[in-house]
């Protein structure tokens, strides 16, 4: 255990300090780029001309009654205040057009990873905006059509207004379907995206099938599922001939090449003698960590007494695969073993593990639709456990404008069942071109692990770990990093041999370290912690031990601790707390940070860490989480800007601003007010800037990802009354947006204080709880990793 005697538990229940606000109008209307008339022409040409290319389309390219088209605004109106909803049929139909999801569109190829140098004469920006897919048939088109036609004196200011939003109308060109493939790619295994549909819908998998086997395609290799979103994803075996077929086939939302994840080739190779004793065994754990892999070695000596399993598919066991899920199983259950050597006796467990086998003789597909079928039985089936470890998934990085069916079902059963999935990144990160996250990592509501090593006693990022960013609604991945080795110094493994270790490398064996601490923390806990805090606490805490300072692509937010206490205990001269809630969209809470006045030397540091279970929306990849929550900091709640709105100098003053404390100077509040001066609607911020950057342009400040992580540092006698503000925010017209489940993990230092700080606040605000962890004591053991470097 650490040494630091004068470590306390963090507190929680911050959210009973919490009430409501209400916050004025925004601004005035943007600019218009066109007339209405000029726009409406626009729009009849474009109608126009989709009407020829469908007359030219053949039966096999389109479904028999809908049909699928693209709606482009300008990219000035690409926020969702600007959303076009007057076209579109919202809970009653106005043309019978469904506005059925979304990406980003860009001008021109655009990469996301690569760094431009926007100094440079010859540089041109590219432009960004909103692409609405949109469901239709060619009466709604008619019926559409029809209404441009009519005289504007007779149309609501609202549709005009959208209708001049608009940019282009059309049929998505071919082009934009195909994503994701290398220059040299012949054949191999691919996943395809269908729009969803409501006339047709119980015809679009037969559709597609048939226009697959006419192509070619074996359809009895062809796996596919339907959500209930209706999206379909669908898996096939195809060649250059079979894509060329399915160009502008209309139903066809995104196509992309797939492959699976290769184990890591170190992990059979390099036994080696020297490893410890299995524990003494007195008891099993009863918190309970799944781990979704190969499958298990029952008679494993280190694993057998703290550990079950249930083989999820048909077909056979493989053995290497099983030798992986047994590794994993084991770095859950002890962590790395490089401290240990002959003649050590590994301490019990404070964790045990259900492995689930999801791979097997029949695992032929990259894309592992049946692991995926069988995880979407596992979750509703073990309520018991809340985090689970996957370190499998198809290999290849992620791309912006498709999001794979792994990433999507493990999002939804997050939301569905309150779990906790600690993913894998991958192995590509030395891979030009290819390092970039793979799925499912990549999912906004689980944590994604990479790998670190030493290098000379430095810890850096491991060669062969894949990099961020994420995808829209989660950019800043990886989430966290755990030690998962490399070549020159290896991670080291349980064996099937007593007496024996295995060395490997690979983020495989990174993300079940960070899976065994969040399974204790919400399961010592009690499920006080629940899993969403759960990540909160783990990033929050990784945080510490950032280089960087802040968020990177190759380091994430930091390393995870090597112990549990770091986590759930405190610093002399300074708190952690909890905050956990839920606020309906468009709303504000204002949460009071706990603060001691006696403090007044020194600076104060306030650093915090937002998580967010956020709802999804498949069906666009540029909106694909549909809520979030902006958190604005004040340092003094009594502190207002006033403004001089009037024109009139003030007592000879010329000055247009001024910032008043309303509590210790009312007098002057009640001057200003009454010459015309108007108060802010909100206390004088000073939020920090985020901690993650992209080259080009990300969404409006990060404000959708479902993480956020940012610092403050203020001199101590200028706080007073410091509260946070949190908006809520939800984006979705299709579908109502639910209330906005939040947690959020506070830490205030103050280095100088001549006081007892956590004494003092839990004195103050006697709401406030210290966690209890209920653990008998154990000696741990801190795994040095760079002990032998």
């Amino acid at each position: 255990m650490s040494e630091n005697k004068k470590r306390r538990p963090i507190l929680y229940n911050g959210q009973v300090y919490g009430e409501p606000v209400s916050k004025g109008g925004g601004g005035g209307p943007k600019a218009m780029p066109y007339t209405y008339e000029q726009a409406k022409e626009f729009v009849l040409n474009d109608i126009h001309e989709t009407r020829e290319v469908l007359r030219k389309m053949p039966d096999s390219a389109r479904l028999p009654n809908e049909i699928i088209l693209s709606l482009t605004l300008q990219p000035e109106f690409s926020a969702k205040s600007y959303y076009p909803e007057t076209l579109f049929d919202l809970g009653y139909e106005k043309f019978g057009l469904t506005e059925i999801g979304s990406r980003v569109w860009r001008n021109k190829d655009y990469d996301s990873n690569e760094i431009t140098d926007v100094q440079s004469e010859e540089y041109v920006a590219p432009i960004f905006s909103k692409m609405f897919f949109v469901r239709a048939t060619e009466e709604s088109l008619t019926k559409f059509e029809n209404q441009l036609k009519k005289s504007s004196s007779t149309l609501t200011k609202s549709f005009q207004t959208d209708i001049r939003k608009i940019s282009t109308l059309g049929i998505l060109p071919t082009n934009e379907q195909i994503l994701g493939l290398p220059d040299d790619w012949k054949q191999g295994r691919l996943e395809a995206v269908l729009h969803p549909f409501g006339i047709d819908k119980d015809k679009t998998l037969d559709h597609f099938i048939n226009h697959l086997s006419k192509a070619g395609v074996n359809t009895n290799d062809v796996k596919f599922k339907q959500y209930r979103s209706g999206v379909s994803f669908i898996s096939f075996n195809g060649n250059k001939h079979i894509l060329d077929s399915l160009s502008g086939y209309n139903p066809l939302r995104t196509i992309h090449p797939l492959k699976m994840r290769d184990l890591p080739s170190i992990a059979r190779g390099t036994s080696l003698t020297g490893g410890p004793n299995i524990p003494k065994f007195t008891k099993k754990s009863k918190t309970v960590v799944g781990v979704i892999d190969g499958g298990l070695d029952d008679s494993n000596p280190y694993t057998k007494n703290y550990s079950e399993s249930e083989f999820s598919v048909t077909g056979s066991p493989i053995p290497g695969y099983v030798e992986h899920g047994t590794q994993v199983t084991g770095a859950v259950l002890f962590g790395p073993l490089n401290n240990y050597s002959t003649g050590d006796t590994l301490p019990e467990p404070l964790v045990s593990v259900k492995t689930f086998g999801v791979l097997s003789s029949n695992t032929n597909d990259p894309e592992l639709y049946d692991a995926i079928d069988a995880i979407e039985k596992i979750i509703p089936n073990n309520k018991g456990i809340k985090v689970y470890n996957l370190s499998l998934g198809p290999s290849g990085p992620i791309l912006d404008d498709s999001i794979s069916r792994f990433t999507y079902s493990c999002d939804l059963l997050s939301i569905d069942h309150e779990v906790l999935f600690c993913v894998a990144v991958g192995n590509d990160g030395h891979i030009k071109g290819y390092e970039r996250i793979q799925s499912p990592s990549d999912a906004v509501n689980c944590l994604a692990v990479g790998a670190f090593t030493n290098r000379k006693g430095v810890s850096i990022r491991a060669p062969y770990s894949s990099i961020g960013p994420g995808r829209e609604g989660s950019k800043m991945k990886p989430d966290i990093m755990a030690f998962g080795g490399c070549d020159q110094h290896p991670i080291h493994l349980v064996s099937q041999n007593l007496g024996s270790k295995v060395w490997s490398q690979g983020t495989s064996f990174a993300s079940p370290i960070a899976a065994s601490l969040a399974g204790r923390l919400v399961g010592e806990s009690n499920n006080t912690v629940d899993t969403l805090t759960a990540k909160a606490l783990m990033i929050h805490s990784a945080r510490d031990n950032n280089l960087n300072g802040s968020h990177c692509l190759e380091m994430g937010h930091g390393i995870i601790p090597d112990e549990m206490e770091n986590i759930i205990s405190c610093n002399d001269k300074s708190y952690t707390l909890i905050y956990r809630g839920e606020l309906d969209p468009a709303k504000y809470a204002e949460f009071l940070i706990p603060w001691d006045e006696n403090i007044t030397k020194g600076k104060a540091n306030f650093k915090w860490t937002v998580a967010l279970l956020t709802d999804i929306d498949q069906l666009s990849s540029d909106d694909y989480t549909t809520s979030s929550v902006e958190v604005a900091f004040y340092p003094n709640r009594n502190k207002y800007v006033f403004k001089n709105n009037t024109g009139i100098d003030l007592d000879g003053d010329a000055k247009k601003s001024e910032i008043v404390d309303i509590s210790k100077n009312p007098e002057r509040m009640e001057y200003l007010l009454l010459n015309g001066w108007e108060q802010s609607n909100f206390p004088q911020t000073d939020s920090a800037k985020p901690q993650f950057r992209t080259e080009l342009e990300l969404k409006e400040d990060l404000k959708w990802d479902s993480l956020d992580a940012r610092e403050v540092t203020k001199f101590s006698k200028s706080i007073d009354e410091p509260v946070f503000h949190i908006h809520a925010l939800g984006r979705g017209n299709r579908n109502g947006v639910k209330k906005v489940k939040f947690a959020l993990i506070l830490t205030v230092t103050t280095p100088k204080a001549e006081v007892d700080l956590y004494a003092n606040i839990l004195n103050k605000y006697s709401a406030l709880i210290p966690l209890q962890i209920d653990i008998e004591a154990r000696s741990e053991v801190v795994v040095k990793t760079d002990s032998d470097d």
